[in-house]
């Protein structure tokens, strides 16, 4: 039986709302065998959608192969709207013991919606973005099938160039190792799936969706180019700005989601695979200046990490230092019901705080859709992780000409109405 370790990703394993998903619509009625074809051939050509996850007596975590069917639903458009799908597919956790860890629904009508939701111990956004372009050729009849399977590297050699952290956190990671192996405890699947439904239970998560495209599009990037801004830039200052403007604070944690795919000893190429860092920074407002003024704040303050291997790795590396099951535990510390010192020791220094909700941005570019033979792509849309340790997610992609915002938020925390807001606020500003 083959099987690979889990190297660096114990925290996403037990996150509560960890989940990716995409959907992608086709101008055409496609039939069920045609799907069912183009499924097998992806599931050849990116192997981990055929693997489950193991748990061995020493609390160590693998890839097993299982080669488990994906399950795959059909309806027709009069029977199921995709985001109902999406909100109850998202709400039954995964079974990681037997896998799959992928679902698919196709809802048909005079065109095809094909939505993917996957769990993000398999694939980052630019992962599942592959699988979603690869079953596209897959349909089109011109797919490769060699099989991509991501490298899985020892932690102390992950990335390319060196950084070491500073050896009072190392210290810091030891003492916090030490206490918890005096009364450490093991999770169970069971013990999972009761987090999950109590967490599910107080986070009733919702969605908002908007897009930006042609002229006004355009006048962005212009705006961008002007100002000496990234796409990325922009768009986090100013949902930053919102925010802060709605919920009237001065300062939010803005926490931005990172491709560290070309940074890595071995390149993962086009294979799924978590491959995705994490920075956060404070982001301040000041009400005196204007947006531009306050987003070139935010934006020193994005770039001092991101163009900083230390920081930009900052999160990967800490992680490695401590103890698997220790970072596995602070999600049920600061979500649950597990009352441990050293869990929620590292709960808080890791921002993992109901009380510290922040603001967070996963953008994955550019994607320029091309000339399929027998349909054409309407749109694709992504909807990211809501991390429990962000009052807002903002997903974001852009599709040729059009860039497709989703918003996702907790109702217990936030209003649909504040939402709007924020979202209406943010794109004003980048106009």
């Amino acid at each position: 039986m083959k099987k690979y370790p889990i190297q660096s990703e114990r925290l996403y394993l037990r996150s509560p709302n960890i989940n990716v998903c995409f959907r992608a619509i086709i101008d055409t009625p496609l039939e069920k065998e045609k799907i069912e074809e183009a499924v097998k051939k992806v599931c050849i050509r990116h192997p981990l959608l055929g693997y489950s996850i193991e748990i061995d007596n020493d609390n160590n975590a693998w890839f097993v192969k299982k080669d488990r069917l994906i399950n795959i639903e059909y309806y027709k458009s009069d029977e199921m709207d995709w985001q109902a799908w999406y909100k109850r597919a998202d709400s039954i956790p995964f079974d990681f013991l037997n896998g799959s860890l992928l679902r698919i629904c196709v809802i048909k009508d005079e065109n095809t919606e094909i939505i993917f939701l996957g769990h993000h111990i398999i694939g980052d956004g630019i992962g599942y973005l592959n699988l979603v372009k690869d079953f596209l050729l897959a349909l089109d009849n011109r797919i490769d099938i060699k099989p991509q399977l991501p490298p899985f590297e020892a932690a102390d050699k992950y990335f390319k160039e060196t950084v070491l952290l500073d050896s009072g956190v190392e210290s810091f990671a030891k003492n916090l190792n030490e206490e918890w192996k005096k009364s450490r405890r093991q999770f169970s699947e069971t013990d999972y799936r009761t987090f999950f439904t109590q967490y599910r239970n107080k986070y009733i998560s919702n969605l908002y969706m908007a897009s930006i495209e042609g002229e006004n599009l355009q006048k962005i990037m212009e705006k961008s180019k002007l100002n000496g801004f990234t796409i990325n830039d922009i768009i986090a200052s100013a949902f930053s700005v919102a925010a802060m403007e709605a919920l009237n604070c001065s300062e939010i944690r803005l926490g931005v989601a990172a491709n560290i795919r070309n940074e890595l000893v071995s390149e993962p190429n086009e294979c799924m695979g978590n491959f995705v860092t994490g920075i956060s920074v404070k982001a301040q407002l000041n009400r005196s200046n204007d947006f531009i003024s306050n987003a070139n704040e935010i934006r020193s303050l994005l770039q001092d990490k991101l163009k900083n291997a230390k920081n930009k790795h900052l999160a990967v590396h800490f992680m490695n230092v401590f103890d698997r099951d220790l970072i596995e535990s602070t999600m049920y510390a600061a979500y649950g019901d597990f009352d441990h010192h050293v869990s929620k020791k590292l709960a808080e220094l890791m921002g993992e705080q109901t009380e510290n909700k922040g603001l967070g941005i996963s953008n994955l570019g550019r994607y320029n859709i091309c000339e399929y033979r027998n349909f054409n792509i309407l749109d694709i849309q992504f909807i990211g992780p809501a991390f429990p340790a962000n009052l807002l997610t903002v997903d974001i992609i852009t599709v040729n000409n059009k860039l497709n915002l989703c918003l996702r938020y907790n109702e217990v925390e936030i209003n649909t109405n504040t939402i709007k807001i924020i979202c209406e606020r943010a794109i004003g500003c980048l106009n």
